[in-house]
């Protein structure tokens, strides 16, 4: 198992819960707002660094052909097994997003929650972007949220606990200034049985100013659409902790790829 691999292997056990207070149909809800305003129809999607399904099955329920593509094979377990309990047809793919290879084209991209912040290199940010333009249809969407370099770089030598019955988690952060990387060690003691089990795992995640993120875009042959504040239709500002981008695939981004 990579080390990319290995960084969910044991928080799959415990990410539901962590995440139990996001109500991801909002957040399905914001995705069809942002379909309406640019009158894009969508029947296939693939949500990449989709995790256990949080953001693939309520897209699913609503009965889109979902791909939900993750590199973690214990998150993805988590996620065909709620999708199995929920009875919703949904199609789970072992991919690193760098070798994207989808088996039909989509009219829909999606990648939520910081998983692009995970892709550090900028030259493999860039290998994500062309992908996805490859695996698009004429005319579709990408749509993807990414963390705010302020968010990121105004963290660093935190530590943070949360303690119940059943687990005591512990959050270690630090920033690299000079590589806009941001590091979180997460030590876990979880409750098995009459004991408790320990795992540590190290997540990184790197902070790409606007202009970057735009500029990888346009090699990718994409064309811009709207950059919002997250889960609104304004424009980010300084108060800005998630930013969402919105991206398409034309004639004018055909030109591009292949110049």
């Amino acid at each position: 198992m990579s080390q990319s691999q290995s960084q969910y292997a044991k928080l799959a056990d415990i990410y539901d819960y962590l995440m139990a207070g996001i109500d991801y149909e909002e957040w399905a809800d914001y995705l069809e707002q942002l379909l309406a305003r640019y009158s894009v129809h969508v029947h296939r999607i693939a949500d990449l660094a989709c995790g256990t399904g949080n953001t693939t099955l309520p897209l699913a329920a609503r009965g889109y052909k979902v791909y939900g593509i993750d590199i973690a094979p214990a998150m993805l377990a988590r996620a065909r097994q709620k999708a199995e309990e929920m009875d919703l047809d949904a199609v789970f793919l072992e991919q690193d997003m760098r070798d994207l290879e989808l088996p039909v084209p989509v009219d829909l991209v999606t990648s939520y929650h910081d998983g692009l912040n995970y892709i550090t290199s900028p030259d493999d940010l860039c290998r994500v972007f062309k992908k996805t333009y490859s695996s698009l249809r004429e005319g579709g969407l990408f749509i993807f949220d990414m963390n705010a370099v302020e968010k990121l770089s105004g963290t660093g030598g935190d530590t943070t606990f949360a303690d119940d019955e059943d687990m005591s988690l512990i959050w270690e952060t630090s920033y690299d200034r000079e590589a806009d990387i941001w590091e979180i060690r997460l030590t876990g003691f979880v409750k098995k049985g009459g004991l408790y089990e320990k795992f540590v795992e190290t997540h990184r995640e790197k902070a790409y100013k606007s202009e970057e993120i735009l500029d990888f875009l346009n090699q990718a042959g994409f064309v811009m659409r709207d950059v919002f504040h997250g889960f609104s239709f304004d424009p980010p500002g300084h108060d800005s902790r998630r930013i969402f981008y919105v991206a398409q695939k034309t004639d004018r981004g055909e030109t591009a790829a292949n110049d």
